[in-house]
């Protein structure tokens, strides 16, 4: 597998684990709805949660507003425009 599969296959199930979550339900029951095995979903699951602790940031809440706060970890906020671009906030969750 191609890293960009890789990379596209992560992000496909991430996007299920989110939706898994919002769902509230049962596991075995999101699984057999969505046609993945449990072993597929718990395996995903793992790593998901694993990167989830790597990053030590809280899971990124967007909402209409005119500015984008970010609070680190160490109690610092930075508040941006919302037209802020995509490149620069990677850059400075990346510091």
């Amino acid at each position: 597998m191609k890293k960009h599969e890789r990379i596209n296959r992560q992000a496909e199930m991430f996007s299920l684990i989110d939706k898994w979550q919002e769902s509230g339900k049962a596991q075995q029951s999101f699984c057999q709805e969505h046609e993945i095995t449990f072993t597929t979903f718990y395996y995903w699951l793992r790593r998901y949660r694993r990167e989830i602790d790597e990053s030590n940031f809280l899971p990124v809440e967007i909402s209409s507003g005119s500015n984008i706060e970010i609070r680190y970890p160490d109690g610092i906020i930075l508040q941006l425009p919302a037209a802020t671009k995509l490149s620069t906030l990677e850059q400075l969750l990346h510091l």
